[in-house]
């Protein structure tokens, strides 16, 4: 992937190795600043900066659109001889619970000058979810048949809203969202059940709806077997036993 950013007379290129990246990957690349003047030119600094955006506040121009992540300087004080070009390689480690891209926003990377995060390039980037969460969430739909609806950035975690199947086992559960995240190297999930049943209200019979919450962390040793494989019988033991408060005492 490549991006370019005219400040005359300068020009600064970023190229990135890779189209899309997980959670805890590496982004890596170049950015190239070429002098198309004829005379040399004297920079202040030559910078990328990883930031989260929402896409919103991007197009409709917002002042300070951006959450700084992180900023590395390439350069300073340099001077620039006519019709040359200076390479730089950069390197940004993504945490395990980084912002996900989701249809409200996602990272940049913005470069160029001094000012690069005001007045410099942009490149959006593909992030998606660490393939540890990957595994808990295929292990939901696959085992126990639940339909994944969206993934969407929550504050430091990732929330998924799952569907339960049409069956005796979970009459009156309407959904589970699960706020999911990778941190500390534990792998941290936060079930939040929405159910719907018959109650009394006075002498009417109405519809009334309850929530139920319950965290889980589970240490790397659990989840993970010999060699850094994912252990799907950890997720589906946790997942059971966190499917208990959903279903009903007794199944007809």
């Amino acid at each position: 992937m490549r991006s370019t950013f005219f400040h005359q007379p300068l020009k600064y290129q970023i190229e990135i190795d890779g189209e899309n990246w997980d959670q805890g990957e590496k982004i890596k690349g170049r950015l190239i600043v070429r002098n198309m003047s004829n005379e040399t030119v004297f920079l202040n600094a030559s910078q990328v900066i990883l930031a989260y955006g929402l896409k919103k506040n991007i197009k409709e121009g917002k002042e300070s659109p951006w959450e700084l992540l992180e900023k590395q300087v390439l350069s300073t004080d340099v001077s620039l001889n006519a019709d040359c070009e200076k390479s730089y390689e950069w390197i940004f480690q993504l945490a395990t619970d980084s912002p996900i891209t989701d249809k409200q926003g996602g990272l940049y990377l913005l470069f160029g000058g001094e000012n690069a995060l005001s007045e410099g390039g942009r490149l959006d980037l593909t992030i998606m979810l660490h393939p540890i969460l990957q595994n808990f969430l295929q292990t939901f739909t696959t085992q126990f048949f639940f339909l994944e609806k969206y993934q969407k950035r929550k504050s430091e975690w990732t929330e998924v809203k799952l569907i339960p199947p049409e069956s005796k086992e979970f009459p009156n559960l309407d959904f589970v969202r699960c706020l999911i995240r990778i941190s500390n190297e534990h792998l941290q999930v936060n079930y939040l059940f929405k159910k719907s049943g018959l109650g009394r209200s006075g002498e009417k019979i109405a519809v009334t709806k309850k929530n139920l919450e319950l965290k889980q962390i589970i240490p790397p040793e659990k989840y993970l077997q010999s060699g850094g494989y994912p252990n799907r019988a950890c997720f589906r033991e946790n997942i059971n036993e966190a499917l208990k408060i959903a279903r009903p005492e007794v199944i007809f």
